[in-house]
Formats: C-alpha cells, structure tokens, sequence
C-alpha cells in the first residue's frame, strides 16, 4: 500500500504546485461547462420529441405539407331546403352531409338543375353559403344552367351547341349569381378562386377581378369571354 502511494506521490506534488493549480482549475471548469451543455441539450432535444408526438392532429401536417385541419366549419345552406340555416359540420365534410343537416331538399326543388349543377361528393369549405334554386327561380330565368354543364349531360347538335342551351349572353356565368360548382368549372378556377370570388360580390365589371386581385391576369384572360356581371 505504501508503495503504491510513493507511486503517486510526484503526481501529488505537482498538483500541489501553483503551476498545474491554474490548469486544473481551467480543467475542471471546461468539464463542467461540456457536462452542463451536453445536459441542456438533451433536454432540448427531448422536449422536440415530445412536442412533435404530442403535435394536435388537426394541425400535424400532412403528406404534401399543407396543414390538415379537421375542426369545426359554418356553411350557410338557403333556397329550397327544409330547414335553411347555418350549420357546424366537421372540416372535410361534404355537400351531400350538408344537405342532409338541412332536412333535404324542399318539394319546390328543382332537383333536375340540382342533379345537374350541385356535385355531392364535393368537400365544403368554411364561410361557403349554399343556395339551392326552386323551379320558379329556373323558369324565371334567376338562375341559368351552365352551358359546361348542359354539354355533358344534354346530346348535342352538328354546330356542337346543346339542342335547349341558351344561344345568346344567358351562357355567360354571372360572377354575382353563379354558384361555386358552375365557377369551379370555368377554366383556371378551382374551388378555392370560386369561392374567393363569391367572397368578393358584388361585382359591377368583369374586371373587378384583377382589381380586387380574385383572379391573376392570365386566368383572367381565359375567363373574360366566359363571365358576364349582369
């Protein structure tokens, strides 16, 4: 045992020198400081793990990056229902379940133009208002058949013009009246511009559009020839 200390004994010594005082001080210091980062980032990378295990799946992103909110939206649903009003449904949810909370379609319906223009599969969006049409409103001339859609559910003639399709400016899609269906359908607008352009009624020119920035100037141009405000 005794050898064993002798064998340490000029280690001893020179720790015990002013001159490795100073190293061993700076040493020690070093070492506290790795340990003490080395801990905060633990720590750090813990809580990253634990915020994105606990992330709410209603704002996880989703696989092409955009955020999946599955709250609650409005939709205001009006016109030839049973039960017109506005309704909480799920994010995601769709026409048909909106429809479905209104009791249905009432009897004064005009359920071919319903059929023909109102996709029930589609999704809903929030602050979107839905306006089913009566029959009186259709023979009234309130609310025209999209020529879009007429071209896919009525057999054409030679000159490529469905037989019972409007041939003057009734087949322009009024901006003021159109629903999102018959918007969604015009060329370089999807749902999202269709109800943008909803949001932004009423519209006394076509080229209201490009000036409350609803559309750019190239889908603009592709549409101009297609819409009317009147």
């Amino acid at each position: 045992m005794n050898a064993f200390i002798k064998s340490f004994s000029p280690l001893l010594k020179r720790l015990k020198s002013k001159k490795y005082f100073l190293e061993i001080i700076l040493l020690t210091i070093a070492t506290v400081i790795t340990i003490a980062a080395l801990f905060l980032y633990a720590k750090n990378n813990q809580s990253s793990e634990e915020e994105i295990t606990t992330y709410p799946a209603r704002l996880r992103p989703n696989s092409i990056g955009t955020t999946a909110r599955q709250g609650k939206i409005f939709v205001d649903v009006s016109g030839a229902v049973k039960k017109p009003n506005l309704y909480q449904v799920d994010f995601g949810a769709r026409i048909k379940e909106v429809i479905d909370k209104a009791g249905g379609l009432s009897n004064d319906a005009d359920v071919i133009f319903f059929n023909r223009n109102f996709n029930l599969a589609r999704i809903v969006t929030d602050q979107e208002k839905i306006y089913i049409p009566s029959i009186s409103e259709i023979n009234s001339g309130i609310f025209i058949q999209n020529q879009l859609t007429l071209d896919y559910t009525t057999p054409t003639t030679s000159t490529g013009i469905a037989s019972n399709a409007p041939t003057d400016n009734n087949q322009l899609i009024n901006l003021n009246l159109a629903t999102i269906e018959e918007l969604d359908q015009l060329p370089g607008i999807g749902q999202v511009t269709a109800n943008k352009i909803i949001i932004n009624r009423p519209y006394t020119t076509i080229e209201e559009l490009l000036i409350k920035k609803v559309v750019n100037k190239g889908v603009f141009e592709k549409i101009k020839g297609l819409i009317s405000t009147n």
